[in-house]
């Protein structure tokens, strides 16, 4: 996939990005990016990633490596394989991604995912026949995106970058796409200001975030409370380093978790030039449930623990356009 034509300074925001002898080189400005095992790395001369926010950095990175390392030793039905069973279980779970999104919508489209993770978005939307580009700001999740996709036979890219500061022209992005990840970002405004300066007029953005008024995110601050955290400030700081367990190596901790309710993020998506915002919450499960949940799955497995209780799961996903 030809993306240059899509470039455009993550640093000054022109589009003024051309190949240089080692990676690229901004006419404008003057800021040169690298290319890094054959990935582009769009990361400001200034960034954070590499000084200040290193550590969070290095958390999903080894997370990701931890998680889906095992997966580049498949062959391309091995990998096939795994796009089938996680197509089919976000079609269980009704995520929105497979439940709104599918060939029909983003076959042909320029389709951007901002926090590409671990490739299984890669290879979904991809394989939807999407031209796909996966960005994140860990060296492994984009790693891990571009090589799956690439086993997998599709057609796409994958660029390390930060959702603060994407290297692409204004209006150059048809399908703009983000679950589960901005509310890792301290800088949330920003991101999302980025996300509609790409998109095009007349496109559609699907960003979901955590969500405060959740059994998922009352438990967790209960639970903040329970270990003797009894300020706002510690609530949060307790929760930043016990979410994400999934992803925690070798001790590190999550650096930075923050939930919104719905009003909340309609004003964040209204100040960064979104509208026509339409915000569901997610299903609450029997088996998510704090305690209940492994009750069941231990005395009463199947059909029981996938019951949906109501919009009470944890996210919050907007489907919206550019004001």
């Amino acid at each position: 996939m030809d993306c240059d034509r899509l470039l455009a300074c993550p640093d000054c925001r022109r589009p003024a990005l051309a190949a240089a002898p080692k990676g690229y080189a901004c006419g404008s400005c003057g800021a040169t990016y690298i290319v890094r095992e054959g990935i582009p790395v769009f990361l400001r001369p200034r960034t954070a990633i590499v000084g200040a926010d290193a550590d969070r950095a290095a958390f999903w990175d080894a997370g990701w490596e931890n998680r889906n390392n095992r997966l580049l030793a498949l062959d391309r039905e091995g990998v096939l394989k795994e796009r089938q069973d996680y197509l089919e279980y976000v079609l269980k779970e009704r995520y929105p991604s497979a439940v709104d999104i599918g060939p029909d919508v983003v076959a042909g489209k320029t389709f951007l995912n901002i926090g590409c993770g671990g490739g299984f978005e890669g290879l979904l939307f991809a394989g939807y026949g999407a031209h796909y580009i996966g960005v994140d700001f860990s060296q492994n999740a984009v790693r891990l995106t571009r090589d799956l996709i690439r086993n997998a036979g599709f057609d796409g890219a994958a660029f390390q970058a930060e959702a603060e500061a994407l290297p692409f022209r204004d209006g150059s992005i048809e399908y703009v796409y983000s679950s589960g990840v901005l509310h890792h970002t301290p800088n949330i405004e920003q991101a999302l200001k980025e996300a509609c300066r790409v998109l095009a007029p007349g496109g559609t953005a699907m960003i979901a975030l955590y969500a405060t008024r959740s059994l998922m995110f009352f438990w967790y601050r209960l639970h903040a409370v329970l270990c003797g955290n009894l300020t706002l400030k510690a609530i949060e700081a307790w929760m930043h380093a016990n979410t994400e367990g999934a992803w925690q190596t070798a001790g590190r901790k999550n650096k930075w978790t923050k939930t919104y309710t719905e009003p909340q993020f309609r004003t964040l998506l209204t100040a960064a030039g979104f509208s026509e915002a339409r915000i569901q919450q997610s299903y609450l499960q029997v088996k998510t449930m704090p305690i209940v949940g492994k009750i069941v799955r231990a005395v009463a497995p199947g059909k029981l623990e996938d019951l949906r209780v109501g919009r009470f799961g944890s996210m919050l996903v907007a489907t919206c356009r550019k004001r």
